[in-house]
């Protein structure tokens, strides 16, 4: 997309400035913890470019919320001192660039065609996304800094952000990161991204694949806890390929179950490469890794696990909110037992949270 970083420039400075909804998202974008709360049906701060092989791109109608939009927000204070509605999300300002090329795509674009038949697609449109604020207000990294991101297929309605999904880690660029992930997908990799990847494009089942900058840090503790945070997030997403929890909770894991030594601190590429050798030497029928599922299936360790952090809510408080939630408000019952915030208390309340904790 290097070839097109004028165009992509002008068509962002363009809708900033010819529009009032452009000039606020632009407001927004230049804060590296700036979002936008949105209900269903409210516009979603995503500008989505898009270009068709060599003709000049145009920035997409924006699309609006929906309900069910497939999202992890932290728990947080607000400028505002509202907490966040029922169905109401957090999302930031992002810019999202798409490459079509493949000759169906084009020719049924040009003709103002809505539906066409998918299986026939032979190259999946590309889409790139990344926060605003890492291009409006650039900041340097070093060479050893780390990204957090997300690789996203499908096609028909699951596009472009509700297909299956991956989140990783990487030392290296987003980009070569991809590049190791296409050569074991070709080379018959056993892990559950790279098989549910083939089988879904021999199928003709792959019409985009988005690749989605999630964070860039030179500190890894801090993408550390973002990964896990995202994974934990999408636990229970059936869409989801990560095959151990993320993070520390992964690295922990793959000690636990003897797929790594203790003393071994394996650097965050590495992590699919251990679990991938252990599934080789070990193959088994059905799932690619029913030892992943069997212990999440144990609902002590999976506890363990859920409630073992610092800033997490222990078993017993999550039992004393939903007793005391027959009695008292959520901002009484988050005094008596302690917990962060009233939120925190609600969503236990609301069945959104430590499910497993019986």
């Amino acid at each position: 997309m290097i070839s097109r970083r004028k165009e992509i420039e002008f068509l962002l400075k363009s809708f900033i400035q010819s529009q009032p909804y452009g000039k606020e998202w632009f407001k927004v974008a230049q804060n590296s913890e700036g979002i936008f709360r949105l209900n269903p049906g409210q516009v979603i701060p995503v500008i989505h470019m898009t270009f068709m092989k060599n003709t000049p791109g145009f920035i997409a109608p924006l699309q609006k919320l929906k309900v069910g939009h497939r999202t992890v927000a932290r728990e947080a204070k607000y400028l505002s001192g509202n907490e966040l509605g029922d169905e109401e999300k957090t999302i930031p300002p992002m810019i999202q660039v798409e490459l079509v090329t493949d000759p169906l795509f084009i020719e049924a674009a040009k003709r103002g065609l809505t539906v066409i038949d998918e299986a026939l697609i032979k190259q999946p449109s590309l889409v790139f996304s990344i926060p605003a604020h890492f291009l409006v207000t650039p900041k340097h990294f070093p060479k050893k800094s780390y990204v957090l991101y997300q690789h996203i297929f499908g096609n028909g309605g699951s596009y472009p952000n509700d297909g299956y999904f991956y989140v990783g880690v990487t030392t290296r660029s987003w980009q070569k990161r991809w590049s190791e992930h296409k050569r074991a997908i070709k080379n018959g990799s056993p892990l559950l991204f790279h098989q549910k990847f083939r089988e879904e494009a021999e199928c003709g089942k792959v019409t985009y694949l988005h690749h989605k900058v999630m964070g860039i840090t030179d500190n890894l503790e801090q993408l550390y806890e973002a990964e896990e945070f995202l994974v934990e997030g999408h636990w229970s997403d059936e869409r989801r390929l990560n095959m151990i929890p993320g993070g520390k909770s992964g690295l922990r894991y793959l000690r636990e179950n003897g797929l790594l030594q203790k003393s071994a601190v394996p650097m965050p590429d590495d992590r699919n490469g251990v679990v991938s050798g252990w599934l080789k030497d070990h193959p088994r029928k059905g799932l690619p890794a029913p030892w992943v599922t069997e212990k999440w299936r144990d609902n002590e360790w999976a506890i363990a696990q859920i409630c073992g952090r610092d800033d997490r809510l222990s078993a017993k408080q999550v039992q004393a909110i939903r007793k005391l939630g027959k009695e008292y408000a959520a901002e009484e019952i988050c005094d008596r037992i302690g917990a962060k915030n009233i939120d925190q208390v609600k969503r236990v309340l609301n069945g959104k949270t430590y499910t497993r904790v019986e």
